[in-house]
């Protein structure tokens, strides 16, 4: 299982790259069906690719955004990835797109998972999904050794969404995830990936005890890695 990674000589130059290879993905999953979906991801790399996604032009009142992960926090809350994406991306004419959230108030973490179910499949195929990668390999919130993990990771599995627990090491909080089931139900998958450690671990053969291989390793769809130091 080889890894071709795309190296671009600055984060600014890999903001871009992503921001329009993204944009590309959804245009075209548009023209193609409809209407498409875009699961976004969370954390500090993926900002500056949606500052520069919510300028641009596509059919964003087709489109259906929802997360490839969250925590199972209020949107409020400043480590909320649907906080982070309504402030970065459904902004300007990217506010016309819906969103599905995977997070709903005043339930269960697993029900939030239930019932995030039904906006996920709208969601469905994805034109396109942004994805991080972990130093530990995970995705999404599909971490090593979490509980959740092999149903996670399960192609056949028929839940879009789970309920991913705390654990140790990690995740430190309850989160809520998309399965890989639901992650490749897409045109296109862009790992978004900053640093020499991120690099080394997803060169050449990757180790595939690492929940990252499942998305490297699956040929239902495409896999672009975007990196920079």
């Amino acid at each position: 299982m080889m890894s071709q990674i795309e190296a671009f000589g600055s984060r600014e130059a890999l903001y871009d790259a992503a921001a329009a290879a993204l944009v590309s993905a959804l245009t075209a999953g548009v023209a193609k069906r409809g209407q498409t979906g875009f699961a976004a991801t969370g954390g500090t790399t993926p900002a500056p690719v949606y500052d520069r996604l919510a300028q641009l032009t596509a059919p964003w009142e087709k489109v259906i955004v929802t997360l490839s992960d969250d925590r199972f926090l209020p949107p409020s809350h400043a480590g909320s990835n649907e906080g982070l994406v309504r402030r970065h991306l459904l902004v300007g004419e990217a506010a016309k797109a819906r969103f599905a959230p995977l997070y709903f108030q005043g339930v269960s973490q697993e029900e939030s998972a239930l019932k995030a179910e039904a906006g996920v499949a709208a969601a469905l195929p994805f034109g396109a999904v942004l994805l991080g990668v972990g130093a530990d390999g995970h995705f999404a919130s599909l971490f090593p050794g979490s509980p959740v993990l092999a149903q996670g990771l399960d192609p056949q599995s028929q839940r879009l969404v789970l309920a991913a627990p705390a654990g140790h090491p990690a995740p430190d909080i309850p989160r809520l995830s998309l399965t890989l089931a639901a992650l490749t139900q897409a045109d296109l998958i862009v790992l978004l990936v900053t640093g020499e450690a991120k690099r080394a671990l997803l060169s050449g053969q990757v180790d595939p005890a690492l929940p990252i291989a499942s998305i490297l390793n699956q040929d239902r769809a495409k896999v672009r890695t975007l990196w920079a130091e």
